[in-house]
């Protein structure tokens, strides 16, 4: 549900029926405060407009796949006693009726000058303040409730506008608070997370790294490649992705979500690989990183990835996790702001096993595994899980 009209946004269209009287005209709503996320394709913005004032977040704004999450913060003019549907019917933000109004039913005012927008730690979610204060938040899943407009302080109950803030303000505030810190920290964060994970990619390697590729295109965050060799075996290892916290993580591991926020991806072939091979895979490894924050999804144990035609033969690649995979060697390394790193191993899979993947609901292909524990991780040109047919 949105009811905004930024002038990026697509118009909304009204025609007047006949017999009816002119609509009354409304000034053009204004935005009061505004910001993008660092991690996520996403905007936020507060919108008043003649009535009440609206908190949005627009996903993937002015593209064809564009989503908006809209979320009522307070009316500016009396409460209506009902829902006021000639608003909505307009494409216009509609005020909160009297039953889900907990201000003064006559209307306040935001001092415009007194807000500002926090974004959580995924980049997908954020909360709009009023000196420093929550006013509305807009939680990461609520891109998946369609029926959830979100939080705010002045809502009473669940309405198709908002909730009430009070019932979910123990959990949230320290989520705040805890984002607070974790962008204060982002600001000079790199050279040391850089250092120390080089310093552990070649303890690995036993010896300095071969190439070092920066994959971010000078913006922000900055994220790497490294690449280097042991025991004739080829390696390739992002760093930098464990500093951002992965979107949706609570929604896949509710139980113990901190264990699965931060990634690192790695993949590993045999020296033999031939040259171009081995940087198509490097680049789709590259890709790979963006997907979480992308399409706000996250990456984990038995996760698939489509990757073209990067390997013949082998559609897509499985994602396993080290701390899963006994006998296998891999690089230390150190927690991130106090939260463990995953190191998820990409390992290309054949179409009959992308297949059987599919058809599972459960991470089958691991267990199908009848090889060496050290050569799981080791793409040499063949399938891993099914036996050759």
């Amino acid at each position: 549900m949105g009811f905004f009209n930024k002038k990026k946004g697509k118009e909304q269209s009204w025609s007047k029926p006949e017999g009816t009287a002119e609509p009354e005209k409304s000034r053009q709503p204004e935005v009061l405060v505004e910001s993008r996320s660092p991690l996520c394709d996403v905007q936020a913005f507060v919108e008043e407009n003649d009535t009440c004032v609206y908190f949005y977040l627009w996903w993937r704004p002015g593209s064809d796949r564009a989503q908006v999450k809209s979320c009522w913060v307070c009316n500016t003019k009396p409460a209506p006693d009902d829902p006021d549907k000639a608003a909505m019917d307009r494409g216009e933000a509609p005020r909160m009726p009297r039953s889900g109004c907990g201000h003064d039913p006559a209307g306040i005012r935001l001092d415009k000058k007194a807000l500002s927008i926090l974004w959580l730690e995924e980049g997908d979610a954020a909360a709009l303040l009023e000196n420093g204060k929550i006013l509305a938040l807009i939680p990461g899943w609520a891109w998946r409730e369609e029926r959830f407009p979100g939080y705010a302080r002045y809502a009473v109950g669940t309405t198709p506008f908002a909730w009430a803030l009070q019932d979910a303000e123990a959990a949230l505030a320290p989520r705040v608070e805890k984002s607070r810190a974790y962008w204060e920290a982002m600001e000079d964060y790199w050279k040391e997370l850089q250092e120390s994970r080089l310093a552990a990619l070649e303890a690995f390697f036993g010896g300095p790294h071969e190439q070092y590729y920066a994959i971010d295109g000078g913006k922000f965050p900055p994220k790497a490649l490294v690449t280097g060799r042991r025991e004739g075996v080829r390696y390739g290892f992002t760093l930098g992705v464990s500093a951002l916290c992965q979107p949706v993580v609570e929604q896949y591991w509710s139980q113990d979500p901190a264990s699965h926020r931060r990634i690192e991806l790695a993949f590993a072939a045999r020296e033999g690989i031939p040259e171009g091979r081995w940087m198509a895979a490097l680049g789709r490894i590259s890709g790979m990183t963006n997907l979480p924050w992308g399409e706000i999804t996250c990456l984990g144990q038995g996760h698939t990835v489509a990757c073209g035609e990067t390997f013949p033969g082998f559609p897509a690649v499985l994602l396993l996790d080290q701390r899963r995979l006994e006998g296998t060697a891999a690089p230390d390394f150190a927690p991130v702001m106090g939260e463990p790193v995953t190191l998820l191993w990409a390992v290309p899979i054949t179409q009959a096993e992308y297949d059987l993947a599919m058809e599972s609901q459960e991470a089958i292909l691991p267990v199908l595994y009848q090889g060496r524990p050290e050569e799981l991780v080791v793409f040499a040109g063949e399938g891993k899980f099914l036996p050759d047919k």
